[in-house]
């Protein structure tokens, strides 16, 4: 982390990689196939494959929202200091990276 092209690089590779993951796993602990979750967010079952692939990187602003809309969470995007992003991004146990449902959370 100490030049700017290796932070850079971190950050970058992190982003692509959690949302890969993220997605993977909220849709196999949901028990959904590809082709349900592309259904969902209204798109093909070959974009879900590419939005899991973690070397992808294109996944827009309006994916990721309706991403968070059938995943039934919210979706957080900020600006921050590497330091907390390091530490926010460090943590890549299943556990971690799955959001349980608001109403599984919170009852309906």
């Amino acid at each position: 982390m100490q030049d700017r092209e290796s932070r850079q690089a971190y950050m970058v590779a992190s982003v692509e990689q959690d949302i890969a993951w993220q997605v993977r796993i909220n849709r196999e602990r949901r028990g959904w196939t590809q082709s349900q979750l592309a259904q969902k967010i209204g798109t093909k079952q070959s974009a879900i494959a590419r939005i899991e692939d973690p070397t992808y990187g294109k996944v827009s602003l309006v994916t990721l929202t309706k991403l968070a809309e059938v995943f039934d969470c919210a979706l957080m995007l900020r600006l921050v200091g590497f330091e907390k992003f390091a530490d926010e991004t460090e943590d890549l146990r299943e556990d971690s990276l799955f959001v349980q449902p608001f109403e599984e959370a919170h009852g309906p």
